[in-house]
């Protein structure tokens, strides 16, 4: 289990050249509390940049240094893994980032992004996303996990199930798989080469009898042979080469056109979903005289004022409908021309490449004629050697037929644990198994704040959301306060399967102006009841403005501004407080 000790910080954002510190184990339950812009979730931006080097806000990294001091900003945090105690100094303008375990510190040798990588992996279990959908939940800048992209969502149940370690070893694996096939590539062209070195040596043996003259004479008429193939190759190559330049240069012009596909695509989708929604409006309006859920009588000013604007609405869209049909093809008719480039180009590329192995095997060639016109000018020829030669040349290409084999061996074993390791294959068994426990546990937390559906997240982290009273609906159709209930529920589950995983286990949950905005007072109150029951060890802050929330709390952080810098104020209630109640 991480267990987050204490934070402190200085120099950043409103934060001035004092460190402020927050003990993160002191109460169970704690209110920071502040008015607007005072600076009360300064303590998100300085969590994340001390353990990820980033802040949690979408504000550029540069910009967490304070303004007025315009340097020397520190952040520092200490925490434990089991019996060992840790400490992270992060810093800007100078420069640092220091990892200590236990008093010791790591090794400055490696680089930060190696150090940072190692200390995601192997100390806190997570990374950045991950670490903001377990530890905290955000009303402004956070990005829920129903919002994120289907890739990324992956992402976050793999580190919570601890089996990213499958995808380091695809990655690990694919440069195998890459390191195989050009070793294969390059045994199959040795074994080529040894081959007409092979044939080449046989041939010369068979004329040892002749005279060196004669010997030399047919060697020379090969050698100019292997010229006029190399002059051949080479302005092939510089033809090919100026055919490439062009048709790279003719593909710049269409290269945009995928990117403008797509969001042209995008745009068409919604637009046909708002015109969908318009028209069933407008249907509803012309069928019917009174509301059918309440039974109320339609004034027909009143629908007859909707019919119109719906009409005007469903004529605005139609058209732009059209005209976006049409923007379609155009791009559709560039993207068309661009991959007929881009297959000429690689077509290009691949001639120019073989031209180039046989330029490389050519010179080759010419370089052991050469060799051998020297040796046949300089002595008679021995043929015993010659045959010695043969001999080693035959050895040589039989070792390296072995080693080939051994390679495509390999291959078929690399191969089968490609198909292992890849999304579909062991890592979408294990999330399967466990998704049946995410999904109860998800309507559990659900159905304590009084919100009745059926959640169902499958092995594409879709889902696929029923009540008692309607059909199947999405995440996207609920209202603002609705979609807060999922955003914690979801939080709160995947706390829980890391915890029971044991991939990731913290003490820490934020919860950033979650009773502010979105969530209802009922809402509130039912997330109060599952927080004091959720888990003891949990030291929960509470970001907020309303000072109203004091009494609530164990302890209370008050966050001020004066002369523009940020201070806090730390007060422990005497009386242990629940949470919500």
């Amino acid at each position: 289990m991480i267990t987050f000790r204490k934070i402190r910080w200085k120099n950043l954002l409103s934060t001035g050249n004092t460190f402020s510190e927050i003990d993160l184990s002191a109460t169970r339950n704690t209110l920071i509390v502040g008015t607007n812009g005072s600076g009360k979730s300064t303590i998100l931006d300085a969590l994340t940049y001390t353990l990820f080097g980033k802040p949690f806000r979408k504000i550029n990294k540069s910009m967490l240094v304070n303004s007025v001091n315009q340097g020397n900003l520190v952040a520092e945090i200490e925490f434990t893994v089991g019996k060992n105690e840790y400490k992270v100094i992060r810093g800007t303008k100078p420069n640092k980032f220091h990892i200590y375990c236990n008093g010791q510190m790591w090794d400055q040798e490696s680089t930060v992004v190696e150090q940072q990588k190692n200390f995601e992996q192997n100390v806190l279990k997570m990374n950045y996303k991950s670490f903001t959908q377990i530890v905290v939940l955000g009303s402004s800048t956070f990005v829920p996990f129903m919002r994120l992209p289907l890739p990324q969502r992956r992402e976050i149940i793999e580190d919570i199930l601890d089996i990213q370690v499958f995808s380091i070893m695809n990655g690990r694996l694919k440069d195998r798989v890459r390191e195989n096939a050009n070793e294969i590539k390059d045994l199959d062209y040795e074994i080529h080469l040894l081959t007409e070195k092979i044939d080449l040596q046989k041939k010369y043996m068979f004329e040892l009898e002749k005279k060196n003259k004669e010997e030399i004479t047919k060697k020379e008429e090969k050698i100019k042979e292997y010229e006029t193939e190399n002059e051949e190759a080479s302005q092939e190559i510089e033809i090919l080469a100026k055919e490439a330049h062009l048709l790279h240069k003719e593909m710049d012009d269409y290269s945009q056109s995928v990117d403008k596909l797509g969001k042209l695509n995008t745009i068409l989708i919604k637009l046909q979903q708002k015109l969908h929604t318009c028209e069933k409006e407008h249907k509803f309006f012309e069928d019917n005289d009174q509301c059918p859920t309440c039974t109320q009588q339609i004034e027909k000013e009143f629908k007859n004022s909707m019919i119109g604007e719906l009409d005007t609405k469903i004529i605005e869209m139609s058209s732009g409908k059209s005209e976006l049909e049409k923007a379609i093809e155009e791009e559709k008719e560039r993207n068309d021309k661009f991959i007929e480039l881009s297959k000429k180009s690689t077509e290009v590329s691949t001639t120019m490449s073989n031209v180039n192995y046989k330029l490389i095997a050519i010179r080759k060639n010419i370089k052991e004629i050469a060799d051998e016109i020297e040796e046949l000018e300089g002595s008679n020829p021995d043929k015993k050697a010659e045959f010695v030669k043969l001999e080693t040349l035959v050895n040589e290409k039989k070792d390296v037929k072995q080693t080939n084999l051994s390679a495509k061996k390999d291959r078929d074993v690399l191969n089968a644990a490609t198909s292992l390791l890849k999304d579909s294959g062991i890592k979408t068994r294990i999330i399967k198994t466990y998704l049946p426990t995410m999904n109860k546990m998800i309507n559990n937390f659900l159905q304590s704040m009084d919100f009745y559906v059926n959640f169902t997240l499958d092995e594409n982290f879709e889902e696929t959301i029923k009540s008692r009273y309607r059909d199947v609906f999405s995440y996207e159709s609920f209202s603002e306060g609705e979609k807060a209930r999922i955003d914690i529920a979801l939080l709160l589950t995947w706390r829980s399967i890391a915890k029971l995983k044991n991939s990731v286990d913290t003490n820490l949950l934020i919860l950033d102006e979650i009773f502010d905005s979105s969530l209802d007072q009922s809402g509130a109150s039912d997330l109060g009841w599952i927080l004091r029951n959720f888990d003891d060890s949990t030291n929960v802050f509470v970001i907020s403005h309303k000072e109203a929330l004091n009494d609530k709390f164990d302890r209370t952080i008050n966050v001020t501004k004066d002369k523009n810098f940020s201070r806090i104020e730390e007060t422990v209630h005497e009386v242990s407080h629940a949470l919500i109640g």
